[in-house]
């Protein structure tokens, strides 16, 4: 597996980001969770530049029956990092390598910085199989509803985002009325405090940071 990277271009040298957790202990608090630096949007829009060339190279290296893994956490406002948020994503890459952990994974690349954690690494699964292991966290682990656990491959012009409905299941549901996550989105039908305080709730209630 490859060393991790950052968008600063720092890699620390055990492959761990740095500057990441502090000590496991007391039950965090919304200050704790939401405690990292601000984004501003042009952040943001070169961190999903970053994102998608990565993918884009990663995907040209890929050999045949292998797809790309590329997660986030689902973090919306303009705190998207902090030591627990990157505790809890630590969590969830945990979950993805022990599914993993029976098929070949390369090219493990780690992004960093403001706009939040994310890595990205080549599985060898069809992308329909290796959606439906992500999907199983995102619906069964205690911080799964935080994950964004993105399938690609290779399509003829671009990349090919597996969605669920592909593998006939259901969209993600909204953190704080269970209606779709995507149309609540759209419609902005909560405010970013309130789904963050929905989110501060999960990670208490996780019971793992």
């Amino acid at each position: 597996m490859d060393a991790t990277e950052s968008r600063t271009g720092a890699v620390a040298g055990d492959g761990s980001q740095a500057g990441a957790v502090g000590p496991r202990g007391r039950v965090p608090s919304f200050a704790d969770v939401f405690d990292g630096p601000s984004v501003e949007l042009p952040a943001m829009l070169d961190a999903r530049e970053c994102r998608a060339a990565c993918q884009r190279r990663l995907l040209a290296e890929a050999d045949e029956g292998e797809s790309l893994l590329s997660a986030t956490l689902s973090i919306p406002g303009p705190h998207k990092t902090s030591a627990v948020l990157e505790r809890v994503f630590d969590e969830l890459m945990a979950a993805a390598d022990a599914a993993l952990a029976d098929v070949p994974v390369r090219r493990r690349t780690r992004l960093g910085g403001p706009a939040g954690p994310e890595l990205m690494e080549l599985v060898g699964l069809a992308p329909e199989e290796l959606k439906r292991r992500m999907t199983g966290i995102e619906q069964d682990h205690p911080l799964g509803r935080l994950a964004d656990l993105d399938v690609l491959g290779r399509g003829d012009a671009a990349p090919r985002s597996v969605s669920r409905t592909e593998l006939g299941l259901p969209p993600r549901r909204c953190l704080i009325c269970d209606g779709e996550a995507k149309a609540c989105a759209r419609s902005r039908a909560h405010t970013v405090y309130e789904m963050q305080e929905k989110i501060a709730e999960i990670i208490q209630q996780g019971g793992h940071i």
